[in-house]
């Protein structure tokens, strides 16, 4: 669940952040050790845990400068292999001067672990430190794999909307969408991943070349954020025709009702519309309904009563299908339907039921007064919350309800 990964994010970047204090405190007592700790850290970090721990590491009043002295020109010498690490930190530093020192050091090693830190540099404010950077990105992007770009792209689209990193930034995406078919590959990879920000980002880039596809592997992760993108790419007014046609029932069918309106609000710019359309007049959600009985009505259509009074007594009709009749004769029934929704009082699905009362108590008050007593014994609380309500805004069964204010404007 994406809650949980983003949860596991934050934790690691916190403990990046404590760890790294802690180095820099004992710097001092054992520059040999801190450094290899640090490596350790940096080294095993993810690229958003660095975004944090860059942020974090802002808001320092000291500078590094005081902890190494003059041994910034001899960090190999001093350091060994964990001298990248220590470099990597000095691109963070609030002096100038270091920053770039650590650029230009991470720009002659080949460690994988320092590219985060080297694209973050982009957008530097310091144009040595942002021209160093950007020339030591271009040399990578011709050695680098495409896997690990892919893992960095949701801290690559970031730096996309920064002014100075853009250029980079639009090369990196050309890189893998045109330059090596590995590429390319390497975003369909990231794509049908378990980590949920790095298929969203493989996602949007795919779009620009692939959005069926895209559409259909964002739809399929059941993603809450990935389906109400796939649904703008969807209807997008200038997706070609045949394309959209193919994808408009994976919207249609979707559990969110407004990912389903704005799927029937695209699919009212097709001419074949007119069958989802009546398909339509049974959803749930009184939203979609509405629109489904305006688009209709445009096309000349005045039967959607008739539809809902058909299909409750339809035999084979489906639940929702049910759901939907019942919801939309509260809409556009009269009186006379009352006989029909009487028969749904005693449906052993407790949602009918609820729509059943709701209908009646809005198309004859009377007959639902009436039987107040049987809805006050139905086993279901969510049935009973359609029992009239107090002034204290609780119903005579006691519990709490909502009643809304809101009313869907007959269209017939």
């Amino acid at each position: 669940m994406r809650w949980k990964h983003d949860g596991v994010q934050r934790w690691n970047a916190e403990r990046l952040i404590v760890g790294v204090e802690e180095v820099l405190r004992c710097w001092d007592q054992d520059p040999a050790r801190a450094a290899a700790r640090l490596s350790g850290l940096l080294r095993g970090a993810t690229p958003r845990a660095v975004v944090v721990l860059e942020g974090a590491y802002r808001g320092r009043r000291r500078s590094l400068a005081t902890t190494l002295g003059a041994g910034v020109s001899t960090l190999g010498e001093d350091y060994g292999r964990h001298a990248p690490a220590v470099a990597a930190l000095l691109t963070f530093d609030r002096s100038g001067y270091l920053r770039e020192a650590g650029v230009r050091w991470l720009a002659t090693s080949g460690e994988l672990f320092t590219l985060p830190f080297l694209l973050l540099r982009l957008n530097d404010p310091v144009d040595p430190v942002r021209r160093q950077a950007t020339a030591a990105v271009h040399t990578r992007l011709t050695v680098v794999h495409g896997a690990s770009l892919v893992q960095l792209l949701p801290l690559i689209e970031g730096l996309g909307a920064r002014r100075r990193a853009g250029p980079v930034v639009r090369t990196i995406g050309e890189l893998l969408i045109d330059g090596d078919p590995a590429g390319r590959a390497a975003l369909w990879a990231g794509a049908r991943g378990d980590d949920t920000e790095v298929a969203a980002s493989c996602l949007r880039m795919l779009a620009t070349v692939e959005p069926a596809a895209c559409v259909e592997q964002a739809v399929a992760t059941g993603d809450p954020a990935l389906r109400h993108w796939a649904t703008g790419v969807a209807t997008a007014r200038g997706l070609d025709p045949a394309v959209q046609r193919r994808l408009l029932p994976l919207l249609e069918s979707d559990p969110n009702p407004r990912i389903r309106g704005k799927a029937l609000r695209a699919r009212t710019h097709h001419p074949d519309s007119e069958p989802h359309l009546r398909r339509a007049l049974l959803d749930p959600d009184a939203r979609v309904r509405y629109l489904a009985r305006t688009s209709l009505r445009a096309l000349g259509h005045t039967s959607s009563a008739a539809l809902y009074r058909a299909t409750l007594t339809n035999a084979d009709a489906t639940r929702d299908a049910i759901i939907g009749a019942l919801a939309g004769l509260a809409d556009m029934g009269t009186r006379a339907d009352a006989t029909q929704l009487v028969a749904f009082l005693d449906h052993p699905n407790a949602r009918i039921r609820g729509e059943a009362w709701r209908a009646l108590g809005t198309l004859d008050p009377d007959t639902f007064t009436a039987r107040t007593d049987q809805l006050r014994a139905d086993p279901s609380g969510k049935v009973r919350r359609h029992l009239p309500t107090g002034r204290c805004g609780r119903n005579t069964d006691g519990h709490q309800t909502a009643v809304s204010t809101k009313r869907i404007r007959r269209v017939n």
